[in-house]
């Protein structure tokens, strides 16, 4: 009989191994019967990954739906992915999809700071009502980046960086791409060579900024789990 944990790391081994049908059952299997906010979240990214099929969709959609409602953080921002996307039988809708990542950031998903700053940023909701704000949009995802979302700081480094959206800030770009590199992004660590190569110069006090904002991320997550 597998104990929780066990379960939540052979559904990571099979996420793995490339069984990401095995992987959502296991995974879906502990949100359902246990409420594991750990399965949750690994759902949410298979989710964010594209790694579930329409039926399996469907199958979270009607889960996070229900569960939504108790205040659960990963459900909100699941919901809201879908309806930004557009995803199994979810007709896209970015309203709804703000009013859910709104409600995820005040459960503390960080990740909603990123997603909710896109939309504002890029302007991708004006045919559902949701008005572009770029203000609006960066200081979300420097909210986000600043509280610990790795993705928020790799998206907000990459607009600064290349100035293709917003106006170009190398050194805002490179702190934040630093950051989100401190963090363990995937990409950030390429996208940073590129980016020195580049765009030559000093960022030494960029650098450290990064450098003890990631450390004061760190810190405040080993508090959290001691509590």
């Amino acid at each position: 009989m597998y104990d929780d944990q066990s379960r939540l790391d052979l559904g990571q081994l099979n996420i793995e191994r490339g069984s990401y049908s095995a992987a959502f059952d296991i995974f879906y299997g502990l949100a359902k019967d246990r409420a594991s906010e750990d399965a949750l979240y690994a759902l949410t990214k298979m989710c964010f990954d594209g790694r579930l099929n329409p039926e399996q969709i469907n199958t979270l959609f009607t889960l996070q739906n229900s569960n939504s409602s108790l205040g659960n953080g990963y459900a909100h921002f699941n919901v809201g992915l879908m309806f930004e996307r557009g995803m199994g039988d979810v007709k896209q809708d970015y309203k709804t999809a703000v009013e859910y990542y709104e409600k995820a950031i005040k459960e503390e998903v960080l990740d909603a700071y990123c997603n909710l700053g896109n939309i504002y940023i890029l302007g991708t909701g004006i045919a559902h009502g949701v008005v572009p704000n770029q203000e609006k949009g960066i200081a979300l995802l420097k909210k986000g980046a600043e509280e610990g979302s790795r993705q928020a700081a790799f998206t907000l480094g990459s607009l600064y960086a290349t100035g293709d959206i917003i106006e170009q800030d190398l050194k805002q770009g490179y702190l934040y791409l630093t950051l989100a590199a401190f963090a363990k992004h995937d990409q950030a660590k390429r996208v940073l060579l590129i980016f020195e190569h580049a765009h030559p110069g000093n960022y030494r006090e960029e650098f450290d900024t990064a450098q003890q904002q990631y450390w004061k991320i760190e810190t405040m997550r080993r508090l959290y789990k001691c509590v």
